[in-house]
């Protein structure tokens, strides 16, 4: 008979190395335990760190209770916001993630529950919305262009806008993939184009929807509110961005994005009102759509020569204030 082959490890968990993005670079299968981590070629996960010792931790499990015990080294280890010293140990949930020196690491045990199977996105569907967004975004710009220009325009001012609108489209989100070259070393680029074409389109329906349900229902606010909302699609728009590049930092993008524009906000709000004395400085409605589209009961021609008077009465003297060598004004000089 034959030599007897060996039987194969139990293979108890697995070790994974972490890139920057929280995805798993290596995997080292677990045998045993106790298991060493650190620099050495002796240790069980040999981690190629400057910022790590020889031997910097070690992982074990007691009575089904996985836990990491640092051993002797400058940086210690790192689970959460807790940082643990020479000798000291903690339990490990499942998941949990740790840093060793300047690598992140995490375990997976045999006996832990693995999340569902995800369903593959249909690529088809990505392929259209791909094709489609951009061709939208050149159509409805086209559109604008035609509503602010004279009938009868030439043909190839159209072409040349659209051709610029996706040449536009095509180099910003060149500029966002060299990021995520940068940070995943994944290009991105079409996820990015996306992005990008869906947020654009997003700020042009915004632009020309909310003047225009200003005008249809008599509301002034929807109007003065449009460019406010419009660059808070934009700014959406480069957190996306952000957030394609650096997904393990979604949630601290959006809180660090979203302070920075309610503070922007407040400071642009407080500047117009020094000012101005208004918030916005959009005086009227500014959109004048077809007679069809106007729901709001139309004015009364006395109501609107009183308001017209209130309205130069305030021009007026806003006008001195800003001038106070110029003449007087008149109120009643029509």
């Amino acid at each position: 008979m034959g030599a007897e082959q060996p039987e194969a490890a139990v293979k108890l968990a697995v070790v994974e190395i972490l890139d920057a993005d929280g995805r798993s670079r290596q995997v080292v299968p677990v045998s045993h335990w106790p298991i060493a981590i650190g620099r050495s070629i002796e240790c069980d996960v040999v981690l190629d760190d400057p910022y790590t010792a020889p031997h910097h931790a070690t992982l074990d499990e007691r009575e089904g209770v996985l836990g990491i015990e640092a051993a002797g080294s400058l940086n210690g280890v790192s689970v959460g916001k807790r940082l643990l010293k020479a000798h000291d140990r903690l339990d490990l949930m499942p998941g949990d993630v740790f840093r060793v020196g300047g690598t992140k690491l995490r375990v997976r045990r045999a006996t832990d529950a693995l999340a569902p199977e995800r369903t593959l996105p249909d690529a088809r569907t990505g392929w259209v919305s791909l094709v489609v967004l951009p061709v939208l975004l050149a159509l409805w710009t086209a559109a604008e262009h035609w509503l602010s220009t004279d009938p009868g325009g030439r043909s190839i001012d159209y072409l040349t806008l659209i051709i610029a609108t996706v040449l536009g489209l095509a180099v910003w989100s060149g500029f966002w993939s060299l990021g995520s070259r940068l940070f995943r070393q994944r290009f991105d680029y079409w996820t990015h184009v996306r992005a990008a074409a869906l947020f654009f389109f997003a700020a042009a329906v915004v632009r020309a929807l909310l003047p225009l349900v200003a005008y249809a229902l008599g509301w002034e606010w929807p109007s003065r509110i449009a460019y406010l909302t419009n660059i808070g699609v934009l700014w959406a728009l480069v957190l996306a961005h952000l957030t394609i590049m650096l997904p393990a930092r979604r949630k601290v993008l959006a809180i660090a994005m979203g302070a920075i524009f309610v503070v922007g906000t407040s400071l642009y709000l407080t500047r117009n009102y020094q000012t101005t004395h208004r918030m916005f400085p959009e005086l009227y409605v500014t959109m004048l759509a077809p007679p069809a589209v106007r729901l709001a009961a139309p004015t009364a021609i006395d109501r609107f020569i009183d308001e017209t008077r209130a309205l130069k009465a305030g021009l007026d003297r806003q006008a001195k204030e800003d001038d106070g060598t110029g003449p007087e004004i008149d109120d009643d000089d029509e």
